[in-house]
């Protein structure tokens, strides 16, 4: 199922935390487990995050996960392993506070559930690990408005179920992790057959494998095989074909994330408020501090009836309806007036050639980055400083830069406008409707507007063999994507080039832009220039030098 590389070994600790006869361990044994599965997430992550119901380089599921086991690993240093119960508070904050995406929040839940279990024992054996999982799995499913099986929901609970009936048979934690472990990778390959989205892919889901990757990290801490070992023990024959993860069916612009102080009054009431604009509804904690989580088209309505409740932290908007992040480009017309003083100006891009571009209309600092190599807050931040200006607008011109940009409001005295841009394509139509006479907030409901405008159409090449409903798809060859789906699969850059645009052509539509990549074949732009010539579309070509994507289409 995975490759194998060597990891980095917890030393002897960890070979002496369990031998095949242990049956009970304490707080201590108990932290080394919980490092075991950020082990075995760190080392897959990239591996998760690459693979996807779309065969391209996106996805952000392992590090999610990963991120928010790395937060609970954190909480128990600070706590210490002196006692289960503290153990398992630190493990409960950790997991809530540092809590990301859907896959993260469910798992957190899952994590409370055990927690409220364990932290009323020193030590726990079989029987107590087994009602732990199912409390984990119980809590998790009463976290989730709609609960889909198929999901990480459903590989949690027949693991929980096995570890009921594996804790009547053996005494041994080795031997009960190790029929969990199975459990929960049989119940992984079975997920295609629960979710419709899987099936016609043709794969298995991403927080589930996720939960796997979990236990076999576990199962490694407990008995010091190596994690590759125990891997090779659950799939001998590593069919990649098995791991890959999926979208969630749901049709939201928006992923919105936050913590929430506020009392519990109310609470039940304004989840189902939620659960009217979107789908995801996670609103999970306690004690005065809640995670929520919500897939959304009303944004602002969503952010207003949270600001109504209490005060909201951390707060982190994705947008969804990019899965794949791009550049794109808009016509190269002069900065507008007054834009390169009152207001300075933020843009994430990556190629020689949009870089240029960038400046040339009156960006102060370009900063590197796009698919695959996201920017940090901190990079993002250091930009900011560096301009003369005390307004200042980013333009991510990716959806898994946002977050980051958001967080760099507070850190800064400057006042930031993050304009939401998913792609290059809008970040540049956004910057051309600008206008540095203005104040912010006006600036950021016109270049909002003109972004949307804009629609982006990429071509890309497949990193693994799928499926879409065109037929089979070949690693290597060429797809197109528009609006979130594949519209064009073909071996020969220009015949996949020519059915993106006939997907995209609506009618109506003026201008085409075409941004040509570092890996753009020379000689195709005139046989492309022939399509814009039947549609009556005025063309523009630049050359932006992007990686991973050849060619990137706008029109408007």
């Amino acid at each position: 199922m995975y490759e194998s590389s060597a990891l980095h070994s917890l030393g002897r600790e960890r070979k002496s935390l369990c031998n095949s006869m242990t049956e009970k361990i304490d707080a201590k044994g108990m932290a080394k487990l919980i490092h075991g599965s950020l082990e075995a997430l760190g080392r897959h992550r990239d591996e998760i995050n690459a693979l996807n119901v779309f065969p391209v380089p996106d996805g952000d599921t392992g590090t999610n996960m990963y991120l928010t086991m790395q937060a609970v690993t954190k909480e128990m240093e600070k706590a210490g392993d002196s006692s289960m119960a503290s153990l398992c508070q630190a493990v409960a904050r950790g997991s809530l506070m540092g809590a990301r995406g859907n896959s993260g929040v469910v798992l957190s839940q899952v994590l409370r559930g055990l927690t409220q279990v364990l932290e009323e024992h020193e030590s726990v054996g079989v029987h107590e690990l087994a009602r732990a999982l199912k409390r984990g799995s119980e809590v998790a499913y009463r976290a989730v408005m709609k609960p889909v099986e198929g999901t990480i929901l459903t590989v949690v609970r027949e693991a929980s179920e096995e570890g009921e009936r594996a804790a009547g048979e053996t005494r041994k934690l080795e031997d009960w992790l190790a029929a969990v472990a199975k459990r929960a990778r049989e119940s992984l390959a079975k997920t295609p057959d629960l979710l419709p989205v899987l099936r016609e892919a043709g794969v298995v889901d991403a927080g589930g494998m996720g939960f796997v990757v979990m236990l076999e990290g576990m199962l490694s801490a407990l008995s010091g095989r190596p994690l590759e070992e125990v891997e090779d023990e659950f799939c001998p024959e590593k069919k990649v074909e098995e791991t890959t993860t999926a979208t969630s069916g749901e049709d939201y612009r928006y992923e919105l994330q936050f913590l929430l102080e506020c009392g519990e009054e109310g609470m039940e009431e304004f989840r189902k408020e939620l659960a009217k604009l979107g789908g995801s509804v996670l609103v999970v904690g306690g004690d005065g501090l809640y995670r929520v989580h919500l897939h959304t088209d009303q944004l602002g309505r969503a952010v207003e009836l949270a600001s109504a409740r209490g005060r909201m932290r951390e707060v982190e908007i994705t947008d969804l309806k990019e899965q794949v992040e791009s550049a794109g480009e808009r016509r190269g017309k002069p900065p507008s007036p007054g834009m390169t003083s009152g207001i300075g100006v933020v843009a994430v891009a990556s190629g020689r050639g949009l870089k240029d571009i960038f400046l040339s209309l009156g960006v102060g600092v370009v900063v590197e980055g796009g698919q695959s190599m996201n920017p940090s807050t901190a990079e993002l931040w250091e930009a900011v400083e560096t301009l003369p200006q005390d307004r200042v607008v980013i333009l991510p011109n990716n959806k898994n830069i946002i977050p980051a940009a958001e967080q760099v409001r507070g850190l800064t005295e400057k006042e930031v406008l993050v304009v939401p841009t998913r792609t290059v394509m809008e970040g540049l139509a956004a910057l051309v409707a600008m206008d540095g006479r203005l104040d912010l907030k006006e600036n950021g409901e016109r270049m909002a507007q003109a972004a949307e405008q804009v629609k982006t159409g990429l071509l890309t090449n497949a990193v693994r063999d799928s499926r879409w409903s065109g037929g089979e798809v070949r690693k290597g060859s060429y797809i197109g994507l528009f609006r979130d789906k594949i519209v064009s699969h073909h071996h020969d850059l220009l015949q996949a080039a020519r059915g993106l645009l006939e997907a995209m052509f609506e009618g109506g539509e003026e201008i085409l832009t075409l941004i040509l990549g570092e890996s753009f074949p020379e000689g195709l732009e005139e046989e492309i220039r022939k399509f814009a010539e039947e549609k009556g579309l005025e063309l523009e070509v630049l050359r932006g030098g992007q990686p991973l994507y050849p060619l990137i289409v706008g029109l408007e």
